[in-house]
């Protein structure tokens, strides 16, 4: 997210956020995390980026970062597996979908 700072969630219960703390993530170091390499990957303003991570997309993402070999523990780990779902053409193409819905908000 180049200079620009990760906004806070706007949904504390659901969205990436709820889910993280639901799930007994670190919820701020996850967001952080996703927020710097969502926003790098697809251009997104900081804003773009926060309601991305607070939708329904958000809420699925976060319940992925349990696949993560030993859980989502640092914020390598976070971006590691994001990037690794970004280069597969199937999880990319969903990621680029929920990208064009708050793209078009």
């Amino acid at each position: 997210m180049k200079n620009n700072q990760p906004l806070p969630t706007a949904n504390l219960e659901w969205g990436f956020w709820g889910t993280s703390i639901h799930n007994g993530y670190d919820a701020p170091m996850a967001w952080d995390a996703a927020s710097r390499v969502l926003a790098d990957a697809f251009k997104l303003s900081p804003e773009q980026t926060r309601d991305l991570l607070d939708a329904r997309f958000g809420r699925h993402l976060a319940d992925d970062l349990s696949f993560i070999k030993g859980g989502p523990t640092s914020a390598q780990a976070i971006t590691d597996h994001i990037n690794s779902r970004l280069a597969d053409r199937k999880w990319r193409s969903t990621f680029e979908r929920a990208v064009r819905e708050v793209k078009s908000a």
